[in-house]
């Protein structure tokens, strides 16, 4: 009766470890992900971030996300030959004052996300155009083969 019982489990466990171990062979699949964070103060410096993809890369996604509280941001995405693929832009339209009631702000967030099959190979970039920004900027990235 034991090896009866040491049998199916023995087989039960073949049948279920058969297909893990050829989905892994099938499939040498990897991924990679990067998060920049930048902060900027009154700043009216351009940014240009890079975002390498290597030869075996069949998939790219750049996500730029934005939180403003004052100024107006262009982010621009480009391929390695220097095409535009995307631009979004935020502003924030009221002033911050100080009047007898208090402090007047707004934050505005923005965002452009971008999906690319089988990218170009190279150095993408990211360039950011701030004038007179105060916010947040996170810049992610995801590759895959």
């Amino acid at each position: 009766m034991t090896k009866s019982i040491k049998l199916v489990a023995t087989v039960s466990l073949i049948l279920f470890m058969a297909p893990i171990a050829i989905a892994q062979e099938e499939c040498n699949c990897s991924s990679s992900n990067t998060t920049r964070n930048i902060e900027l103060e009154d700043s009216s410096s351009n940014e240009v971030i890079k975002v390498a993809v290597a030869d075996d890369a069949n998939h790219l996604m750049i996500g730029v996300n934005s939180t403003i509280t004052s100024g107006s941001l262009t982010m621009e995405i480009f391929d390695p030959k220097g095409n535009k693929q995307g631009n979004f832009s935020v502003e924030s339209m009221m002033r911050s004052s100080s009047n007898s009631k208090g402090k007047n702000k707004e934050t505005v967030c923005g965002q452009l996300n971008k999906s690319f099959k089988d990218p170009m190979k190279g150095d993408w970039t990211v360039k950011l155009k701030p004038k007179k920004v105060s916010g947040k900027i996170q810049i992610s990235s995801h590759l895959s083969n």
